[in-house]
């Protein structure tokens, strides 16, 4: 399990916060962060105002229709190119090796 730096979704001033909130916790990475620091989860004093249950947040909550599309497309790329087809992979014989010259007598 990896984990990684979030700040809170009200962390920044918008429409949909009616106050400001600067908290920033270690939890787990659920949406594979890299380079920028998660925003789509609310700390658990914010969860407590908006009467939200802190450990059910989930990152497809707060994403539109066509993020998560997008979200399943990329997910299922990556998904196949990982899988390594075994009956392209060259047979390899042990029998015609050459040994390193240390291991020769």
């Amino acid at each position: 399990m990896n984990y990684v730096a979030h700040d809170c979704r009200n962390s920044r001033r918008s429409e949909r916060s009616k106050y400001y909130c600067n908290n920033r916790w270690i939890d787990r990475d659920l949406t594979g962060a890299t380079t920028l620091i998660p925003t789509w989860k609310y700390c658990r004093e914010c969860c407590e105002k908006l009467g939200i249950d802190f450990e059910k947040q989930k990152p497809s909550d707060y994403m539109s229709e066509e993020e998560i599309q997008k979200r399943k497309i990329n997910l299922d790329k990556g998904r196949k190119s990982k899988t390594f087809d075994l009956s392209r992979a060259m047979p390899l014989n042990f029998a015609s090796l050459t040994p390193y010259p240390s291991q020769t007598t």
